[in-house]
Protein backbone atom coordinates (compact mmCIF):
# COMPACT_ATOMS: atom_id res chain seq x y z
CA UNK A 1 0.00 0.00 0.00
CA UNK A 2 3.13 2.41 0.77
CA UNK A 3 4.59 1.63 -2.51
CA UNK A 4 1.81 2.38 -4.32
CA UNK A 5 0.39 5.50 -2.69
CA UNK A 6 4.38 6.95 -3.69
CA UNK A 7 4.24 5.45 -7.16
CA UNK A 8 0.24 7.44 -7.60
CA UNK A 9 2.54 10.33 -5.93
CA UNK A 10 4.92 10.15 -8.79
CA UNK A 11 2.65 9.16 -11.61
CA UNK A 12 0.42 12.65 -10.75
CA UNK A 13 3.59 14.71 -10.72
CA UNK A 14 4.62 13.21 -13.85
CA UNK A 15 1.27 13.64 -15.62
CA UNK A 16 0.76 17.45 -16.73
CA UNK A 17 -2.73 16.77 -16.61
CA UNK A 18 -3.17 15.20 -13.51
CA UNK A 19 -0.52 17.31 -12.03
CA UNK A 20 -2.77 20.49 -12.61
CA UNK A 21 -5.84 19.31 -11.41
CA UNK A 22 -5.07 20.67 -7.80
CA UNK A 23 -3.88 23.78 -7.53
CA UNK A 24 -0.40 24.45 -8.34
CA UNK A 25 1.64 27.87 -7.52
CA UNK A 26 3.04 29.16 -11.29
CA UNK A 27 6.10 29.84 -10.17
CA UNK A 28 8.80 27.70 -11.62
CA UNK A 29 11.64 25.99 -10.18
CA UNK A 30 14.14 27.62 -11.54
CA UNK A 31 12.73 31.13 -10.51
CA UNK A 32 12.60 29.93 -7.06
CA UNK A 33 16.07 28.81 -7.16
CA UNK A 34 17.00 32.17 -8.00
CA UNK A 35 15.45 33.34 -5.16
CA UNK A 36 16.99 31.72 -2.97
CA UNK A 37 20.00 32.68 -4.49
CA UNK A 38 19.56 35.99 -3.22
CA UNK A 39 19.95 37.00 0.33
CA UNK A 40 17.28 39.62 -0.57
CA UNK A 41 14.40 37.25 -0.79
CA UNK A 42 15.77 34.48 1.07
CA UNK A 43 13.15 34.69 3.53
CA UNK A 44 10.53 34.13 1.16
CA UNK A 45 12.75 30.71 -0.26
CA UNK A 46 12.79 29.62 3.45
CA UNK A 47 8.99 30.41 4.14
CA UNK A 48 8.46 28.38 1.06
CA UNK A 49 10.41 25.44 2.48
CA UNK A 50 8.66 25.52 5.74
CA UNK A 51 5.50 25.65 4.10
CA UNK A 52 6.54 22.57 1.88
CA UNK A 53 8.05 20.32 4.21
CA UNK A 54 4.97 20.88 6.62
CA UNK A 55 2.27 19.99 4.15
CA UNK A 56 3.91 17.31 3.45
CA UNK A 57 4.23 15.94 6.70
CA UNK A 58 0.90 16.41 7.90
CA UNK A 59 -0.67 14.82 4.88
CA UNK A 60 1.32 11.90 5.95
CA UNK A 61 -0.08 12.27 9.44
CA UNK A 62 -3.46 13.06 8.61
CA UNK A 63 -3.32 9.55 5.99
CA UNK A 64 -2.70 7.85 9.49
CA UNK A 65 -5.06 9.62 11.28
CA UNK A 66 -7.65 8.22 8.44
CA UNK A 67 -6.45 4.94 8.89
CA UNK A 68 -3.64 4.53 6.28
CA UNK A 69 -0.85 3.47 8.00
CA UNK A 70 1.40 2.56 5.60
CA UNK A 71 1.29 5.84 4.13
CA UNK A 72 4.83 6.89 2.82
CA UNK A 73 5.99 9.97 3.11
CA UNK A 74 7.76 12.24 0.06
CA UNK A 75 10.48 12.58 2.12
CA UNK A 76 12.18 12.73 5.32
CA UNK A 77 14.03 15.82 6.99
CA UNK A 78 15.98 15.22 10.05
CA UNK A 79 14.06 17.37 12.65
CA UNK A 80 17.84 18.88 13.43
CA UNK A 81 18.12 19.78 9.88
CA UNK A 82 17.81 23.94 9.97
CA UNK A 83 16.75 25.69 7.12
CA UNK A 84 20.25 26.90 5.56
CA UNK A 85 21.43 23.23 5.06
CA UNK A 86 17.71 22.44 2.99
CA UNK A 87 18.41 25.35 1.05
CA UNK A 88 21.81 24.27 -0.30
CA UNK A 89 20.95 21.02 -0.63
CA UNK A 90 17.54 22.10 -2.65
CA UNK A 91 19.80 24.59 -4.28
CA UNK A 92 22.60 21.53 -5.13
CA UNK A 93 20.07 19.76 -6.91
CA UNK A 94 18.19 22.10 -9.04
CA UNK A 95 21.52 23.06 -10.15
CA UNK A 96 22.51 19.30 -10.57
CA UNK A 97 18.64 18.80 -12.62
CA UNK A 98 18.75 21.72 -15.21
CA UNK A 99 15.73 19.65 -16.56
CA UNK A 100 13.68 20.57 -13.75
CA UNK A 101 14.10 24.43 -13.85
CA UNK A 102 11.19 24.73 -16.31
CA UNK A 103 8.42 22.75 -14.08
CA UNK A 104 6.58 23.97 -11.22
CA UNK A 105 8.27 24.77 -8.10
CA UNK A 106 6.34 22.56 -6.24
CA UNK A 107 7.04 19.69 -8.37
CA UNK A 108 11.05 20.91 -8.43
CA UNK A 109 11.25 20.98 -4.53
CA UNK A 110 9.39 18.16 -3.70
CA UNK A 111 11.88 16.10 -5.96
CA UNK A 112 14.93 18.07 -4.46
CA UNK A 113 13.95 16.99 -1.04
CA UNK A 114 12.73 12.85 -1.91
CA UNK A 115 16.44 12.91 -3.08
CA UNK A 116 18.20 14.75 -0.53
CA UNK A 117 16.22 13.01 2.46
CA UNK A 118 14.98 9.61 1.94
CA UNK A 119 13.49 8.01 3.96
CA UNK A 120 14.09 4.74 5.51
CA UNK A 121 11.54 2.38 4.34
CA UNK A 122 13.00 -0.57 5.86
CA UNK A 123 10.80 -2.96 8.17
Amino acid sequence: MKRLALIALAGALAVPGLAHAQRLAPMKAGAFGKMCSSTATRTACDAYLSGLTDGATLAQVNARNTGDNAALAGFCVPATEDIAAMRAKVLTWLKAHTDSLGKPVGEGVFTALHDSYPCDVKK
